[in-house]
């Protein structure tokens, strides 16, 4: 086994002087069993309250920014999480309707800026970028959160859940704007939360995982990030700290894509691990590549920070492969068939 990144050593000690993730401990007890239910399929989302604002030059791409009600926002999802807002970016000079990635936000990436390079990248290649800012986060952070560190597990789960509702929604949108291909991918957290997105979504889709894991219960209980959750205020209800990090494994494993049915259509998807990831535990991702049996991974050199800094030529030339495994298609207005 590799050994971690110092660049992932050092972030580990940056990541420990950050606020803790739960301190308000579990959550409500209904919402979280609830949560902890695999969903049987979603219900085709529509949006049909998009507001885009009109598009403005950035050297060679077109921005336009967008929000709508949240399909998720019903609940116990905060007041402030319940209009979504995201950035479409598309090449300027492509056709009206090129292929667009729905690129998800990791960890702590609040706003749009961390995912501007690849939404550039990918521009340059003929391909759009609509980067979605998660519930919780920027924007969408309820008033008494610090940062990316939300109160209770509860919270996770609904982010987690609401992102995939709300990704979901918008590749529906867009294909029914008449964007013939449209794939989802995000680093880290936001690769998991793609992973999750393409096994709910009902048509086939360009799937590309980077540095994700099939959940975020190794991540939390064993990678660098399991020095944020407050273990005290968690064990405080279940017998202590130990017992809170087993119990959180097994809360937080219940949201695994793992847990959903494979992909229908598994070769359309590329997943992007880096060899020396201090983050995501590599059993995290390769148990998501056996469950998605035909699917394939790609190495990146270094570790989880590194690897987003030095792989992004590999990073985008993985997502322009899997848009050319898939065959163009057309959702209806109003959310009628998809036609080849």
């Amino acid at each position: 086994m590799a050994r971690m990144h110092w660049l992932d050593a050092a972030a580990a000690r940056w990541v420990a002087r950050g606020p803790r993730f739960f301190q308000d401990g579990w959550g409500p007890g209904s919402v979280l069993e609830k949560l902890t239910h695999v969903p049987q399929g979603f219900a085709f989302p529509e949006l049909s309250e998009v507001v885009l604002r009109p598009a403005r030059q950035e050297g060679a791409v077109l921005v336009q920014e967008g929000r709508f009600p949240s399909p998720a926002a019903v609940g116990p999802l905060p007041a402030a999480s319940h209009e979504a807002r995201f950035q479409l970016v598309l090449p300027r000079d492509a056709e009206p309707r090129p292929p667009v990635c729905v690129l998800l936000a990791a960890s702590g990436d609040q706003g749009f800026g961390l995912r501007r390079w690849l939404a550039a990248s990918l521009a340059a290649q003929g391909v759009g970028a609509l980067m979605l800012e998660n519930p919780y986060y920027g924007s969408r952070r309820p008033p008494a959160q610090q940062g990316a560190a939300v109160r209770t597990v509860v919270d996770l789960l609904l982010m987690f859940r609401a992102t995939a509702v709300e990704a979901s929604a918008l590749l529906g949108w867009l294909l029914a704007r008449g964007h013939p291909k449209v794939g989802v991918s995000g680093y880290s957290m936001g690769g998991s939360l793609a992973a999750y997105t393409a096994a709910v979504f009902p048509l086939p889709v360009a799937a590309v995982p980077l540095a994700a894991a099939d959940s975020a219960a190794p991540v939390f209980a064993e990678g660098i990030m399991s020095a944020l959750p407050d273990w005290d205020a968690l064990g405080r209800t279940v017998g202590g700290p130990e017992a809170a990090r087993r119990r959180l494994a097994e809360v937080l494993g219940a949201a695994a894509s793992t847990a959903l049915p494979p992909l229908s259509h598994p070769r359309r998807a590329i997943l992007v691990a880096a060899r020396a990831d201090g983050f995501v535990p590599a059993s995290a991702t390769l148990r998501l590549l056996q469950h998605w049996r035909g699917a394939e991974l790609r190495y990146l050199s270094g570790g989880h920070v590194s690897a987003f800094i030095t792989g992004r030529a590999a990073i985008t030339r993985a997502i322009l492969d899997a848009f050319s495994r898939v065959e163009p298609l057309r959702l209806e207005e109003g959310g009628g068939s998809a036609l080849p």
